[in-house]
């Protein structure tokens, strides 16, 4: 059913002189009298057709109503929403910037160490296991030939292992610094990933009913076009049920990007300076 909020009809409703409550009154009527004059109306008793026409005419006014604070509800949440995602990714990018510049230094300097001695700490490696495997071949020649190659290379590749994990100490406790800034804001934005699933969740549910909503105003739709008064009145009833249970999980989306927004605040106060 769509929304009438009496703003289409303001221009020519001050033209002749009726105010927007008196042009929804007659667009109820004009409602009524489409279901009385339809094409192929069901004969229905006189009394369940007035009580169909009365549903309609007595929850007009509250429908249209709904309808609009459902509307503005979501908007409202929309915006919340919004904002609330804005400030979750211009807090994780301040949280990724911390020591970013030297952790990305020493990133750098750990790879070029790995780089420049790659290879002799490889050829010493490989050395060592050439040297287990002539062992378990009882081959002593090889093995003193071997042994005394890598012993050539002891002692640049211990200086080389020694520089690579300088290197990546270095790093690790760049990092352990930059995790222990960012910690308090990190407690503080622990409590979004559970709202966020949470609405998650409703929402599925929040679909669902806004689905049977729309089927319900299609049945509606049809009834007064059919002429069926009864039929258009238990769907108009179906209708305002389920927006009701929309406007209840609206409420609810809202309270949780509400508490979303509140640890970001706390977030925001605790990012590091």
């Amino acid at each position: 059913m769509k929304e009438w909020t009496g703003k289409e009809c303001t221009g020519w409703g001050e033209l002749i002189g009726f105010t927007g409550a008196s042009l929804k009154r007659i667009v109820v009527v004009l409602v009524l009298l489409s279901l009385w004059c339809a094409p192929g109306t069901r004969v229905l008793a006189a009394s369940e057709w007035d009580a169909a026409l009365d549903e309609i005419h007595n929850l007009y006014a509250d429908y249209t109503s709904l309808q609009t604070s459902l509307k503005s509800d979501l908007q409202r949440n929309q915006t919340l929403h919004k904002q609330n995602s804005a400030a979750l990714a211009a807090v994780n990018k301040q949280l990724q910037a911390t020591n970013a510049v030297q952790i990305a230094k020493l990133k750098a300097t750990v790879e070029a160490v790995q780089k420049k001695h790659g290879p002799l700490l490889e050829q010493y490696n490989a050395l060592g296991k050439q040297i287990t495997a002539a062992r378990k071949a009882n081959n002593l020649k090889s093995v003193t030939v071997l042994e005394i190659k890598r012993n050539k290379l002891k002692p640049a590749a211990a200086a080389a292992r020694a520089e690579v994990k300088s290197a990546a100490s270095a790093l690790a406790a760049a990092k352990a610094e930059a995790a222990a800034k960012n910690k308090p804001a990190k407690n503080a934005l622990a409590p979004i990933a559970q709202l966020k699933k949470q609405i998650a969740a409703q929402n599925k549910l929040f679909s669902a009913a806004q689905a049977e909503r729309s089927g319900a105003d299609k049945r509606y739709k049809a009834g007064v076009q059919a002429g069926d008064a009864a039929k258009a009145a238990t769907a108009m009833k179906q209708s305002y049920n389920r927006m009701v249970e929309l406007r209840a999980m609206a409420g609810q989306l809202y309270s949780w990007e509400q508490q979303i927004s509140t640890a970001l605040r706390a977030a925001e106060l605790k990012l590091p300076k």
